[in-house]
C-alpha cells in the first residue's frame, strides 16, 4: 500500500543560507485599516515611534495607531498623542507572550499574536507586520489550518507540510514588506496557538523537518480540506504539471465530514452561464442532455462541450462551489450539483490524513501516502 522507502525513512541535513532573522508575517493585508489598537498584553510590550520610546504596554493599558497625513501615523498612549510618525514598533519583553491586535476602523475582533510588530502607513492604509520565529508561527498555522481535537501524528504531518510550504514560499510578499501573509493566500495564521499542548508537542518533535524533492529543493506540499476520494492533478487547477504531484484515489476521506456536498441553482441560471460564457448550444437536445444530466466517478478537467471542454474550475469559481469535483442533474426547473470534497484537491487531503492518524498510521506513513516522490529532511537551525 505504501512506498517501501517509508519504512526506512531517513532524515538528511538540508542547509541553506542562514542569518537567524525572524519570519515577517503581514497581518490581514487585505484589510484597509486606518486605525488599530494593541491591548491585553501578557507581558510588558515597549512602544517605539521612530526612535522615540513612547511607553510600556501591560495587561491594563492600550495603544492606538491611526493613519496620518502624507504617509505618516499618529500614536495615542495613556492620553497623549504623538503625530508625524513613520514607523511604530511594538516589542515584547519576553518570549512566548502575546498581545491582542484589533481593528478600530474598519472594525475587526481582537486577535492575539506572539512576537514583535512593525506598523507603517503604506498606500493609504496601515500595514501590520508580525515578527515571530518560524516554530512559533507554525503553532498558529497548524491550529488555524487543522483546528483542535486531532491526533498527535496528524499535527506532526501538518507541521511538516506547513513548514515546507513556508520555506518554499518565503519572500512571496517581499515587494509588500513582509515574507508571507497570514491569510489562505499563503497559509492561514489567524492568531497564536490557543489550543492544547498537543500542537506544541507536534511542532517541537518535528522541529526543522521539511519535505524535499530529488534535487534537494523544497517540495510543493499543497494541501486542501478534502479531496473527495481522488486527489487532483495540478494541471487541472493551475494549468501546469508539478513534478511529484499527480491524481490518485484516496479511500481514507470518502466518509469524512466534507466528503460530499449539494448545491441547487435554477435551470435558467445554469443555461445563462453556459450560453454567455461558452456559447453552449443549450437548445440542441443532444448537447443539452449532456449538460443537464452529467455524472462522473473520477476527477475530469473539463465538462463536455461540443467544440471544447469547459474547465471544471471555472464552473466552481462562478457558482462558488466547494470543489471542482461534481456531477450535474436537472429536474427541468432546478439544476442540482452533487459535489465531492472541499478545496482544490491537490496534494495532501487533510481529512484523509486525519483519518489515517486515527487508524494509527504514523506521520512518516501519512506523508509517504500523499507525497511518495518526496523525502524528509532537516533545515539548519535559524535558517531564514
Amino acid at each position: 500500500m505504501f512506498p517501501k522507502f517509508l519504512i526506512a525513512f531517513t532524515i538528511g541535513i538540508f542547509a541553506f543560507s542562514a542569518n537567524g532573522q525572524p519570519m515577517r508575517i503581514g497581518l490581514f493585508p487585505n484589510q484597509k485599516f486606518t486605525k488599530i489598537k494593541f491591548a491585553n498584553a501578557t507581558c510588558n510590550y515597549f512602544v517605539i515611534a521612530d526612535t522615540s520610546f513612547i511607553g510600556t504596554l501591560d495587561h491594563f493599558s492600550f495603544c492606538e495607531i491611526s493613519k496620518g497625513a502624507s504617509g505618516l501615523m499618529d500614536v495615542s498612549f495613556q492620553g497623549q498623542k504623538k503625530t508625524g510618525i513613520k514607523q511604530v514598533k511594538v516589542i515584547a519583553s519576553m518570549h512566548e507572550k502575546s498581545i491582542e491586535v484589533s481593528g478600530l476602523s474598519p472594525a475587526m475582533k481582537a486577535k492575539a499574536f506572539e512576537g514583535d510588530f512593525e506598523i507603517k502607513h503604506i498606500d493609504g492604509k496601515l500595514l501590520i507586520v508580525n515578527l515571530v520565529d518560524l516554530e512559533t508561527y507554525l503553532e498558529g498555522v497548524v491550529e488555524s489550518e487543522a483546528g483542535t481535537g486531532q491526533k498527535l501524528e496528524y499535527y506532526k504531518v501538518q507541521a511538516i507540510i506547513s513548514r515546507t510550504f513556508a520555506m518554499k514560499a518565503l519572500h512571496k510578499h517581499a515587494k509588500d514588506g513582509f515574507f508571507l501573509c497570514n491569510q489562505v493566500h499563503c497559509q492561514a495564521y489567524l492568531h497564536k496557538r490557543n489550543g492544547g499542548a498537543l500542537i506544541d508537542t507536534a511542532v517541537r518533535q518535528t522541529k526543522g523537518q521539511v519535505m524535499i524533492q530529488k534535487d534537494s529543493t523544497f517540495a510543493p506540499t499543497f494541501f486542501s480540506a478534502n479531496c473527495g476520494g481522488q486527489t487532483c492533478d495540478p494541471s487541472h487547477v493551475w494549468n501546469e504539471s508539478i513534478p511529484g504531484l499527480s491524481s490518485f484515489k484516496d479511500t481514507f476521506c470518502i466518509y469524512t465530514k466534507q466528503a460530499n456536498w449539494v448545491k441547487q441553482i435554477s435551470l435558467s441560471e445554469w443555461k445563462r452561464f453556459l450560453v454567455e460564457k461558452y456559447r453552449y448550444p443549450v437548445d440542441d437536445s443532444v448537447s443539452a442532455s449532456l449538460m443537464f444530466n452529467w455524472t462522473t466517478d473520477s476527477r475530469p478537467a473539463f465538462l463536455f462541450h461540443p467544440g471544447y471542454g469547459i474547465p471544471m474550475r471555472d464552473i466552481r469559481e462562478h457558482f462558488e462551489l466547494k470543489s471542482a469535483f461534481f456531477s450535474v442533474v436537472s429536474d427541468g426547473t432546478t439544476v442540482t450539483i452533487k459535489g465531492r470534497g472541499y478545496g482544490h484537491g491537490v496534494g495532501l487531503c487533510q481529512e484523509g490524513a486525519m483519518k489515517m492518524a486515527k487508524l494509527n498510521y504514523d506521520y512518516n506513513q501519512i506523508l509517504g501516502y500523499y507525497f511518495p516522490s518526496f523525502a524528509l529532511s532537516l533545515i539548519a537551525s535559524g535558517s531564514l
